[in-house]
């Protein structure tokens, strides 16, 4: 198990040192809420709702709205939390400091060599890859499309990211415990998508909320040392979205299991290597740390 760099995280001070977990439950009904509940009418009440609204699929708007539910309920807690100042703040997060511009062309470098551990580690294995049919340009747009077809990373931006993880590191001071648990509960929110046959998933629902939950570990180290900034997660996410996108491998359970890895590797490279340079990964809380976005 990956440990904090506990030399090195330090809880930012914040006007509530230790804010109400009526927020963290207002944050997960609302999300939890708004999903299951449209999901619900979908799975139980079909023969009522598909008639007047047609099939649910992701670019559906009653879709669209479920899957920004998180952000939606992130921004409403942060906003009853630190009022208009935080909620601004919690914006201002998205522009990152000069002094980490240089995660940019990291976490490129990194998603490059994560898609080619897919297709190569998919040849390697002798799992089936897709016929590489698309130039380098067609690449480069179809991964601009996928930014938009991929709704659910703005949609939990703001709330898995920008409110739980933060709200979660000031509670238990610890980065890895946070990420655990904001990555099981957003794979948790996710399990409508896995119920409703209309979406067409190919994956295993396990090894989704398994994965997400390494790649959340992963980002808090980044995130932490960044001082919040959620442009590298949304950066990072996207791009590891779109390698299946462009076809450079299928988004399958065994690629699932390989990606698993390849994130667990990556957090415990990036914790030996923040501890040997002594990056300053002071733990980012909510709201402190977005009263205090500069």
């Amino acid at each position: 198990m990956i440990t904090a760099n506990q030399s090195s995280v330090r809880p930012v001070s914040s006007p509530a040192a230790s804010p109400s977990n009526k927020y963290m439950y207002l944050f997960l009904a609302m999300s939890f809420g708004t999903c299951y509940g449209i999901a619900s009418l979908f799975m139980f009440f079909p023969d009522f709702i598909v008639p007047i609204t047609g099939e649910l699929h992701l670019m559906h708007p009653l879709a669209i709205v479920a899957l920004y539910s998180p952000s939606i309920a992130g921004l409403i807690t942060c906003y009853l939390m630190g009022g208009k100042d935080a909620l601004k703040g919690m914006f201002l997060k998205l522009v990152p400091r000069k002094k980490d511009l240089f995660w940019i062309p990291v976490i490129i470098g990194i998603s490059i060599v994560f898609a080619s551990s897919m297709h190569f580690g998919s040849l390697l294995f002798g799992i089936p890859v897709p016929d590489l049919t698309y130039s380098v340009p067609e690449m480069i747009w179809l991964g601009i499309l996928n930014l938009f077809k991929e709704t659910g990373l703005i949609g939990g931006l703001f709330g898995w990211i920008g409110f739980l993880l933060p709200f979660l590191q000031g509670k238990l001071k610890n980065n890895v415990t946070s990420g655990l648990i904001t990555g099981f509960l957003f794979g948790l929110w996710v399990l409508p998508g896995y119920l409703i046959s209309s979406f067409g998933t190919s994956t295993t629902y396990i090894y989704y909320v398994v994965q997400l939950m390494a790649f959340i570990v992963f980002q808090s180290y980044i995130f932490n040392a960044t001082r919040g900034t959620l442009l590298f997660y949304l950066l990072a996410f996207w791009l590891v979205a779109t390698g299946s996108q462009i076809d450079l491998y299928y988004f399958n359970p065994q690629v699932q299991i390989m990606q698993f890895f390849f994130f667990v590797t990556s957090a415990i490279i990036i914790h030996i290597v923040f501890k040997r340079k002594k990056v300053d990964t002071t733990l980012q809380t909510f709201p402190a740390y977005v009263l205090d976005a500069k």
